[in-house]
C-alpha cells in the first residue's frame, strides 16, 4: 500500500528494512545490520524531508517517525490473506519480478510466517507502540476499505488513483 500512495502522490516511499538493512552477498540472509548510528542517522534524513511515506512500524527505534507522522495507516486483514500475500510475494523475488534487500529462501518464507502470526499475537510489539498514537490512526481491514481509503483521502486532489 505505501508503494501505491507514493505511485498516486509522488511523494518517495522509504522501507524501513532497508534504513536497518544494507545489502551484504557474503551473508546466508542476503543483508547485514547497519551499525545503531548509521541507521539512525539515515531515519533521521528521511523525516527532516517536507513530505514522505515510510513503511513498517516493527521497531521500537522508529517511533519517532510515528510521532512525526500526519496519518498512520494499520492494515489488518486477516491472517490467512496475509500468508497469501507473503507466499505470492516470497514467489515474485523468487523470480526476480520483485526485488528485495534479502535473500528469499525458504528460511525467510518461514520467518515471515512467524512475523505475521507474532504481529497477532501482540509479540512483535508493533499494535501497543501503534496506540500511542490513537488519534492518528486509520485501521484498514480488507481491499475494499483500502480503496475507500484512497479514493476518500486522496479525493480532490490532483492524483489520480
Amino acid at each position: 500500500m505505501a508503494r501505491r500512495i507514493s505511485q498516486i502522490t509522488y511523494i518517495p516511499c522509504y522501507h524501513l528494512d532497508e534504513i536497518v538493512y544494507v545489502e551484504d552477498a557474503s551473508d546466508s540472509w542476503g543483508n547485514r545490520k547497519r551499525p545503531v548510528e548509521e541507521r539512525d542517522c539515515l531515519f533521521q534524513t528521511i523525516l527532516k524531508k517536507e513530505n514522505y511515506i515510510i513503511e513498517d512500524a516493527g521497531r521500537e527505534c522508529f517511533l519517532h517517525g510515528m510521532a512525526q507522522a500526519d496519518i498512520i495507516i494499520l492494515l489488518e486483514t486477516p491472517l490467512i490473506i496475509r500468508k497469501k500475500r507473503i507466499l505470492f510475494r516470497w514467489i515474485k523475488q523468487n523470480l526476480g519480478i520483485e526485488q528485495c534487500i534479502y535473500k528469499p529462501h525458504c528460511d525467510m518464507l518461514k520467518a515471515m510466517f512467524r512475523w505475521a502470526k507474532d504481529y497477532d499475537t501482540g509479540k512483535d510489539g508493533t499494535k501497543g507502540r501503534v496506540s500511542k498514537f490513537k488519534d492518528k490512526v486509520v485501521v484498514l481491514h480488507n481491499n475494499k476499505e483500502i480503496r475507500k481509503f484512497l479514493k476518500t483521502q486522496l479525493a480532490g486532489s490532483s492524483y489520480h488513483i
